[in-house]
């Protein structure tokens, strides 16, 4: 790719913008994130050297057509005759930081002409953006220039883009079109005659990422989180069980997710090395809504309409719709008819102002395939697995649409609920229209 491929169009107005004190950085951001900070498109901006006078530096973050992230920064400073001048830096992403390889374009003139190749630009040394947070870091710079040569400075965030925030986590790059849900996958022993096993899952929506491993059955000790042979931290296991969660933005309790486990596999370590492996089962990295239908296929009623709003699939009649914000549930027990006396379930609805899911979560049975009918007529089966000796299976319904979920087609409120196992029903409940 040639250098001058990098150089979009841009204004030199950064000095006089640093020497206004009136210009804010637009919107929340969350800052003083040190520990688990990764640079995300949201540091893109304009960002001020606050020990030196009317000088910074405008940072974008781009995605290339093969996905990848690199970032350009337009050092803003002056020259030996104290007049503007200014320096490109072309680089990766890498954690918190951003390492460029620095250029200087010379001999050009005002209004010249494009020109063919990049015989004006030449490389004259190296930078290194370390940030602390959102909205503070260090620069470090060195060049083969003897009136420019090597050193650091303090950056402070200025200016970003309108309307947008950053975490510090690796949500602050989803696409805002994505293909949301929830995956699932095993970890089981790696080496002959080891014991235990557990799971890993993975779950996002618009603004948040959640990836949480757990593990039963092993001795207890210290052990090892690795995704895509890379160590992501230490976890106990006390009693056979232990667990490590991760979340963007950051939670409490957990740990910030500033990398992405999609794609990758996951292995659990311990002092002999590997213990327990997804092998090859990954996560879906998924992408975004290209690949599907993110828009609603409700409407909001009076009441229920044809009782299911036009038939089963035929659209979903809401009774009500909430304000932005805002968000209603249900959820109950399902009753046990006595086929499998031990089965337990619960069946869940909530509704916010983007989006309705219902869902159906069974317990305690066998192993197995669980037709699940709603007013009568089947809208799915759920798939019930056993798992160091317990049994769960749950379904999960959503509309819009989105990776991991069955499409919500269908009122269930006010609907008669049934699980079966072959044509005996197990559970059962009339749902309730709203919450008790």
């Amino acid at each position: 790719m040639s250098v001058s491929a990098w150089f979009p169009s841009v204004a030199l107005a950064l000095g006089l913008l640093c020497s206004s004190t009136s210009l804010k950085a637009h919107g929340p951001d969350a800052g003083g994130m040190a520990d688990g900070l990764v640079v995300t498109r949201h540091f893109t901006g304009l960002w001020d050297q606050v020990d030196q006078e009317s000088q910074g530096i405008a940072l974008q973050v781009a995605e290339q057509r093969d996905d990848s992230r690199r970032s350009v920064a337009y050092w803003y400073t002056y020259g030996e005759d104290r007049k503007t001048a200014w320096l490109i830096g072309i680089g990766n992403l890498i954690d918190n930081r951003i390492e460029l390889e620095l250029y200087d374009s010379t001999d050009v003139g005002f209004m010249q002409p494009a020109a063919p190749g990049n015989d004006s630009v030449h490389g004259v040394g190296s930078m290194t953006i370390t940030f602390d947070s959102c909205r503070s870091g260090t620069v470090a710079f060195a060049t083969d220039r003897a009136e420019i040569g090597s050193g650091s400075f303090r950056i402070e965030r200025l200016a970003d883009i309108m309307n947008t925030h950053c975490s510090g986590g690796m949500s602050d790059d989803m696409y805002a079109d994505s293909m949301f849900g929830q995956q699932r996958i095993g970890l089981t022993p790696a080496r002959e005659g080891g014991s235990g096993g557990g799971h890993a899952r993975y779950e996002d929506y618009p603004g948040h990422m959640e990836f949480e491993v757990a593990v039963e059955g092993l001795p207890d000790g210290h052990y090892g989180l690795y995704v895509g042979m890379q160590h992501r931290g230490n976890f106990p296991v006390q009693n056979g069980r232990g667990e490590m969660s991760f979340a963007s933005p950051a939670e409490d309790g957990k740990m910030m997710l500033n990398f992405d486990p999609r794609g990758l596999p996951l292995d659990i370590h311990d002092a002999q090395g590997v213990a327990l492996s997804s092998f090859n089962t990954m996560f879906d990295p998924g992408h975004s809504s290209r690949d599907g239908d993110m828009g609603h296929h409700y409407a909001c009623t009076a009441g229920h309409g044809g009782g299911m709003g036009g038939g089963m699939g035929g659209g979903m009649g809401m009774m009500d719709c909430v304000a932005d914000g805002d968000s209603a549930a249900i959820e109950v027990s399902l009753d046990n008819t006595g086929v499998l006396s031990n089965a337990r379930g619960e069946a869940r609805w909530d509704m916010n102002a983007h989006r309705v899911e219902f869902s159906v979560e069974i317990e305690d049975l066998p192993a197995g395939a669980y037709p699940l009918r709603v007013g009568g007529q089947e809208v799915g089966v759920i798939n019930a697995f056993a798992m160091h000796g317990e049994v769960y299976g749950r379904i999960h319904f959503r509309d819009p649409e989105v990776y991991g979920r069955e499409h919500l087609d269908f009122e269930p409120r006010g609907q008669k609920l049934e699980v079966l196992q072959g044509s005996a029903i197990v559970l059962q409940l009339d749902f309730p229209e709203q919450s008790q």
